[in-house]
């Protein structure tokens, strides 16, 4: 393993998938040592004081949703992840990964098959950017692909049977952060900060 490395850390597989195109994406040299999936965000929650410590070490980069939080700031103070070391960068998706997805309104349009006008053009205003993708994806022209992402009828689950899985593909080959970043303020700035974490020279 070449470059600088970091641990990432993560409430799910989508946004695992997610960091390992932004960490690609900016013109730095860091590599993933690992990447821990909490599998919730209670567990990404609780183990930020450990995250902190565990920087010194190994440089980290956490990733979480807003969800229902009024402000990235008010669920970071709730965290108790303020007045962090420079090397624990924690970034936070308004309001939810899922948003990010379909600020590439084109992209998203294109894997779903879907006009793209009806991808909302402010995905970070939607109250649930999962139920919105999900909604869009009932209009699916491609029955195989609703069928993976969208629940089924009386089921107690949120997602599809293989929505994580096919989500990540679309991340991983088809998702224009470029385009996605023109559309999703917190994309942005993640982005823009993940350009300057830990600039050269810092030890």
């Amino acid at each position: 393993m070449t470059g600088r490395s970091i641990l990432v850390a993560v409430e799910d597989e989508l946004s695992a998938a997610v960091m390992r195109r932004l960490v690609a994406s900016v013109n730095r040299d860091f590599a993933i040592d690992r990447i821990i999936n909490t599998r919730g965000n209670g567990p990404l929650r609780a183990g930020i004081q450990k995250f902190r410590s565990a920087s010194h070490v190994l440089p980290h980069v956490v990733l979480t949703d807003l969800d229902r939080t009024v402000c990235a700031p008010d669920l970071l103070r709730k965290w108790g992840a303020t007045n962090l070391p420079p090397q624990l960068l924690v970034r936070v998706a308004v309001r939810e990964v899922e948003a990010w997805l379909l600020a590439d309104r084109s992209g998203i349009a294109e894997f779903l098959a879907i006009a793209a006008i009806k991808v909302p053009t402010n995905p970070e205003r939607e109250l649930d950017p999962k139920q919105t993708l999900i909604n869009l994806a009932r209009r699916s022209r491609k029955r195989r692909l609703m069928q993976e992402l969208v629940p089924e009828a009386g089921s107690s689950n949120k997602i599809g049977p293989f929505y994580n899985a096919r989500l990540t593909q679309f991340v991983s080959h088809q998702w224009n952060v470029t385009h996605a970043r023109a559309n999703a303020p917190s994309l942005d700035r993640t982005l823009v900060r993940l350009s300057t974490f830990l600039p050269i020279g810092h030890k």
